[in-house]
């Protein structure tokens, strides 16, 4: 009996394995395009706002600026405040709440829930209206 079992679990890891090499990989060539663009993280959170909120040319170049800006002051804000976890935490969340509130100006309501929810603040964002 247990030589039966042993045989089948043998033979069902056999067929497992066997199917998943035999499956092939979709994504090859989007992987291959993806690597290809030469992109920093402020082009890369740009193109992705462009796409993902539907952004017209004159939001578009609004919210490059202001990216530009935000991702400036957090390249500052971590250099000084490089030794101060807490220190750095904070000034990171006072340059978030400062640039959505700019961003209220240039985004619709749905555009802003939608940007919110990208960068994983979402529920945040009621905070910080809270403690304004």
């Amino acid at each position: 009996m247990k030589n039966t079992l042993l045989l089948l679990f043998l033979a069902l890891a056999t067929a497992t394995e066997s199917y998943a090499q035999a499956m092939s990989v979709t994504d090859d060539g989007l992987d291959k395009v993806v690597l290809a663009v030469d992109l920093d993280g402020l082009a890369m959170a740009n193109l992705e706002m462009k796409q993902e909120l539907k952004l017209t040319e004159d939001q578009y170049s609004k919210v490059a600026a202001l990216n530009e800006l935000r991702f400036t002051k957090m390249v500052e804000a971590e250099h000084t405040y490089a030794a101060n976890d807490v220190l750095r935490s904070n000034s990171v969340r006072k340059i978030n709440i400062q640039c959505d509130q700019t961003l209220k100006e240039v985004l619709d309501e749905q555009q802003m829930r939608q940007f919110m929810e990208l960068e994983g603040r979402f529920h945040m964002q009621l905070v910080s209206e809270n403690e304004e």
